[in-house]
């Protein structure tokens, strides 16, 4: 506003005119004081400059339910000096009506309702409304073909909002097989996600993973709003088998065991306005209870091949009962990931990540440990190829898409994590790479490369992967 004053105000002086300003603003007709705190900051300022903040006040009677909240203003006197006549019409309340999809959705028509964020009864929202538009958008269940639009009630005041959500093929079965030549090493991954089963939001992800020295399985099951409730319940559980090499003090030789851990979990969840989930969780495994809250943030313009927006993902985990030891402990790791477009196709995305375990001494399994490697942390690791205590690493890419079909990106990625023993201390590591995502119809094919800081350029990690959508 400083900006926009200054340089009128130049404007003027360079034509040797005089700046029209607003003397002083009255009121005409029903408002309250808190409008005219709203208009107050037109007095002093040029002419044109109450327009925003009327725009800035009718947009807050439109998110109070008065969608047909309107602002005039009237500029009397003559001479640089005016006097700003102000006058409201806030028209009548409205609250929203059950919304609608004018498409199909393949969703039953109380699931779609729900999804939307949209509550039958509260007062409009304008804002809530592009939120809601923005969040279906995003859950990857639907595509959306044409803007969301508001009818009125013809006989009450309610406001209709009406989408126009088609439904999408979003899930998924895909493959991914990896080959580093850094000891001839070849490792496959199969993920098999089902979302919104049968039109219901239900959702169930299984994921697999075998490579040369470990074994890994994981799935999660989503029941969304129990008892009629706004709580869902998840079921999530995982299987790690790793052969890990150890020394007998005795000899001085070394062998190899085969380590087995395996660990449910019961929780419940739910969505916290259009952006945010919360979660309690609690878990058993053969020598350990434990409990965790969770929190997510996502605001991404989409499900696939997004362009904009954040998603923020943090834990805590508190871990008790070990028979083996009396260190009760706390883990704690969060990662946030932000895409800002930059000219064209072109698209920079930024990645943080930390986790530690507290208090810093603990005493800790293997399987305590947090496990970096693969897509999910450093690329240029094999899947799950290291533990440590704590870590960090953030990530710059850039990256050219083409619509919904094509990404085409290059990554770096800097970060640190705690040695264990025999190493003590922390190792910094760098990893860099291309990755390469494209999508024709149900069918997508993704393929990087990936290097550790120091390698030759013929040891990265090749990564070739396959999906399907139904």
């Amino acid at each position: 506003m400083m900006v926009y004053i200054l340089l009128l105000a130049a404007f003027a002086l360079a034509k040797g005119g005089d700046v029209c300003t607003v003397d002083s603003v009255v009121w005409v007709g029903e408002h309250e004081s808190f409008d005219e705190s709203q208009m107050a900051p037109a007095r002093g300022n040029p002419c044109d400059a109450w327009e925003s903040l009327a725009a800035k006040l009718e947009r807050y009677y439109e998110d109070k339910g008065f969608v047909a909240a309107r602002v005039f203003g009237n500029l009397r006197g003559d001479g640089s000096s005016r006097l700003l006549e102000l006058r409201l019409e806030r028209g009548s309340a409205f609250v929203w009506a059950p919304p609608e999809n004018m498409d199909s959705s393949g969703t039953k028509t109380e699931v779609f309702r729900r999804l939307s964020g949209i509550e039958e009864g509260a007062a409009v929202s304008l804002t809530d409304l592009e939120r809601s538009e923005r969040k279906l958008a995003r859950v990857g269940y639907f595509e959306k073909t044409a803007p969301v639009k508001i009818f009125r009630d013809p006989v009450r005041n309610r406001i209709i909002p009406v989408y126009s959500m088609r439904k999408a093929n979003i899930s998924e079965a895909e493959g991914l097989l990896t080959y580093s030549s850094d000891g001839n090493v070849w490792e496959g991954q199969v993920d098999v996600n089902l979302y919104n089963i049968a039109g219901t939001a239900r959702d169930l992800m299984l994921e697999g993973f075998t490579g040369e020295d470990s074994r890994h399985l994981i799935g999660s099951y989503k029941e969304p709003w129990v008892l009629g409730t706004a709580w869902n319940v998840v079921l999530r559980g995982n299987y790690d088998e790793e052969i890990v090499e150890t020394l007998d003090d005795s000899t001085g030789e070394y062998g190899e065991i085969v380590e087995k851990t395996v660990v449910g979990e019961v929780g419940v969840t739910r969505d916290i306005g259009f952006d945010f989930t919360v979660g309690v969780y609690f878990g058993i495994s053969e020598d350990d209870k434990h409990s965790s809250f969770e929190m997510s943030y996502v605001s991404l313009d989409r499900f696939v091949l997004p362009r904009s927006g954040w998603r923020l993902n943090a834990a805590a985990t508190w871990k008790m009962d070990r028979p083996d030891s009396l260190d009760n402990f706390l883990t704690a790791a969060a990662a946030a990931v932000a895409y800002y477009p930059l000219y064209g196709n072109f698209i920079s995305r930024f990645t943080g990540a930390a986790g530690g375990v507290f208090p810093t001494d603990a005493s800790l399994k293997r399987a305590d440990l947090f496990t970096l490697g693969g897509l999910d942390s450093f690329k240029g690791m094999p899947y799950r190829f290291l533990r440590t205590r704590s870590y960090g690493f953030s990530e710059l890419a850039l990256l050219w898409q083409d619509g919904y079909d094509l990404s085409i990106e290059a990554f770096y990625q800097p970060g640190l994590f705690r040695r264990m023993n025999p190493g003590h201390g922390w190792s910094r590591e760098q990893n860099y790479g291309l990755g390469f995502t494209q999508y024709r119809g149900s069918w997508s094919v993704n393929l990087y490369y990936a290097l550790r800081n120091g390698e030759n350029y013929l040891d990265g990690i090749i990564g070739f992967g396959l999906k399907t959508l139904f």
